[in-house]
């Protein structure tokens, strides 16, 4: 299992994001320690029609169980 795991997290398929047609939203936590925000902005440069929101405070818990209001709120502003 944990070779598996290994394989997952090093495959590096950031080459597929240039793929990406739909104006996409990219919500992030700017003290995301397990990926950081820098992920965040690479992402946005590599998806055309795409937006990114960086979250002051806020972890890699940015979720719907640890910051519901957060997260919800984000998603219908940019809805």
């Amino acid at each position: 299992m944990k070779e598996t795991y290994l394989k997952v997290v090093l495959d590096d398929l950031s080459y597929k994001l240039g793929f990406v047609k739909i104006p996409t939203v990219i919500i992030w936590g700017d003290k995301d320690e397990l990926t950081p925000v820098e992920n965040a902005y690479l992402i946005n440069q590599k998806i055309r029609n795409s937006k990114i929101i960086v979250i002051p405070g806020i972890g890699h818990d940015l979720d719907r169980h640890e910051h519901p209001e957060i997260l919800s709120q984000s998603i219908l502003a940019n809805a």
